[in-house]
């Protein structure tokens, strides 16, 4: 099926039904074009997407478009990241990146985690409205990913300044201010990395500076993009979680966390349920095959861009007792994902503990919604407390 823009809405909540029409109308797959006026192919249903995210026939690397697709023009050390790579570059780097979010080194994340989510849950006001997108969402990965890079905290408003435009994932829209940003994070990444060459310590960019896979280094602008890459997630795409989660543990699941709060993997348990139903992000990275493939007995050709709807996948029936693609799947998966769980967990129990009621302050219909048709984002979040 051909369709216009309208798989790409902004600003807009009625999302499930659009991705859920995406998947049952026609053949499930359809042609489209981004706001920019780039042909696409968007794919729906968990199978599908499964399958797809999973094929070695599909690169993620855009040297293999065969259709001239732009995207947002990265300068050249942040394009070489990870979600852009395929092949030995993408196994050499994700290796190396692996190692930062392995288990033996998560126990020493949830200690920053905890410390962080008790300093700004503390700091909340007693009872009242509580602006939780401001004094939580936004602030705990930030400080969180900072943290574990080894940022000055002095440094963390000009970073999240810098990389807050960037999933809006459309170059047409304000151009230049979104070229501005890029490089004003390549800048502040740049300086970053040469302060810790100079003043190495227990923390990420220093041990992926002296980081070797054999013999071979990393370049500078795979270290530089494997920084950019880990701030972009590490912000944006966890602000975006943690909200959703706590905005639909509030206004649905209240009683039976409350109930759970005394066995943590029980209340662990509830919480990964809720981040495999929020689902900020509509749609994975694109894609471009690498041979005609066939999906549901429509070709799409090599090279053409593929997008997969997350968000379609999720409400597929077919998705039931089956693995959460929240996170994507197969060899790009998020690598901070177990990092992503542990800041929403650990913000959900906190709040709970200190507040004996939370009330949602107005329907979630009436947010505002951040500027991306990529993700499903609460710009704002105000709740209710009682007087702990």
């Amino acid at each position: 099926m051909t369709l216009g823009t309208c798989p790409f809405a902004v600003g807009v909540h009625e999302l499930d039904a659009l991705h859920e029409q995406l998947r049952t109308s026609g053949d499930g797959v359809h042609q489209a074009e981004l706001l920019d006026g780039s042909p696409v192919w968007v794919i729906t249903g968990y199978e599908n997407v499964r399958r797809f995210l999973a094929d070695s026939n599909v690169s993620a690397a855009k040297a293999d478009s065969t259709t001239g697709f732009r995207g947002n023009k990265l300068p050249p050390a942040l394009d070489a990241n990870l979600l852009n790579l395929d092949g030995e570059a993408h196994r050499r780097i994700r290796k190396l990146a692996a190692e930062a979010f392995a288990p033996p080194r998560q126990a020493a994340q949830r200690q920053v985690v905890t410390d962080i989510v008790a300093e700004l849950v503390g700091e909340l006001p007693a009872s009242g409205d509580i602006d939780l997108m401001g004094g939580v969402c936004e602030p705990l990965p930030v400080r969180v990913t900072g943290t574990l890079l080894g940022l000055r905290p002095d440094q963390l408003g000009a970073f999240r300044e810098a990389s807050s435009p960037l999933l809006r994932a459309d170059s047409s829209h304000e151009p230049e201010a979104l070229r501005n940003s890029m490089l004003t994070l390549w800048g502040l990444i740049s300086a970053a990395i040469a302060d810790k060459r100079s003043r190495p310590g227990t923390d990420l960019l220093s041990d992926w500076i002296a980081a070797r896979d054999g013999a071979d280094r990393l370049t500078e602008d795979e270290l530089v993009s494997l920084a950019f890459i880990t701030i972009i997630g590490g912000f944006e795409n966890t602000i975006s979680l943690a909200a959703l989660v706590l905005d639909d543990l509030v206004r649905n699941h209240q009683d039976r966390a409350r109930e759970s709060l005394d066995t943590p993997a029980e209340f662990a348990a509830l919480i990964r349920e809720l981040i495999r139903t929020a689902a900020p992000m509509n749609y994975a990275i694109r894609r471009f095959p690498l041979t005609d493939i066939e999906i549901n007995g429509v070709t799409i050709p090599r090279g053409h861009t593929v997008l997969a709807s997350i968000r379609s996948a999720h409400l597929d029936p077919a998705s039931d007792n089956r693995p959460a693609l929240v996170f994507g799947h197969g060899r790009h998966y998020c690598l901070g994902a177990p990092l992503a769980e542990m800041q929403t967990i650990e913000a959900a129990r906190a709040l709970l503990t200190r507040y004996p009621h939370l009330e949602a302050n107005a329907p979630r219909e009436t947010y505002r919604l951040r500027d991306s048709w990529m993700t499903y984002s609460l710009a704002e979040l105000t709740l209710k407390a009682d007087r702990a």
